[in-house]
């Protein structure tokens, strides 16, 4: 017997849903600003966190059967906290460093559906 969603489950993919999406969005935009050498401003360092930390609270605990879209995105929040973690230490962040974050960004995207 097949289980039917509840209101509360749908609210969650939702609400998870919301969360990659703006990880997504966010580290995308930095992604193309930092692989041409432009600045990322202020602002966008601060969405870029917390992006990150909204889809690494709706991500929790890595699981042993995790799906493909959940270890994608938990890739690309790792990779953006990776690059926050530069920038507080003061490092550059290098072109090639931005182009794997906007690759993993498209293919944690492309995952969404599947």
């Amino acid at each position: 017997m097949q289980s039917t969603p509840t209101d509360r489950d749908v609210a969650v993919a939702a609400h998870t849903r919301s969360a990659f999406k703006e990880l997504y969005l966010v580290s995308g935009a930095a992604a193309q600003l930092g692989a041409y050498g432009l600045q990322v401003q202020e602002v966008q360092w601060q969405a870029l966190a917390r992006a990150s930390n909204n889809a690494s609270a709706v991500l929790g605990a890595r699981h042993e059967h995790e799906s493909e879209t959940a270890a994608a995105f938990r890739q690309l929040a790792a990779l953006c906290d990776d690059l926050l973690d530069r920038r507080a230490l003061g490092h550059a962040c290098p072109s090639a460093i931005w182009r794997d974050l906007a690759r993993a960004g498209r293919d944690a995207y492309e995952r969404m559906d599947t």
